[in-house]
């Protein structure tokens, strides 16, 4: 999950740049204290998403810029923690995962 927050980040400090905001700028106009809005650039900070409309308005962007390839993310985010969870069983649960996973996808 932290990628995909450090990735808004960098799309939000990308648009303010070209906008040619300052942190202070941009924190200013949405009544945001700049330090929190930079831990948010640099994905330390989660921000809600009342706050990313305020900021994405502020910068005219639409939300979707702040999000591409948030499928590619999620689907990394994804597979990781399945594969935490399947490490964890036994070979025979995982046979049993396998067969269900087989049927869904009808393989």
């Amino acid at each position: 999950m932290k990628d995909l927050y450090k990735h808004i980040g960098q799309k939000i400090r990308k648009a303010r740049k070209m906008k040619e905001l300052t942190l202070e700028d941009l924190s200013f106009e949405i009544n945001m204290d700049w330090s929190f809005l930079a831990r948010i650039e640099t994905g330390k900070a989660v921000a809600s998403i009342e706050t990313l409309y305020k900021i994405w308005s502020a910068l005219n962007i639409e939300m979707s810029y702040l999000f591409d390839n948030k499928d590619l993310m999620i689907n990394e985010i994804v597979n990781k923690d399945l594969n935490k969870l399947i490490q964890k069983l036994p070979l025979k649960e995982k046979q049993k995962i396998l067969k269900i996973l087989k049927i869904i996808i009808q393989e």
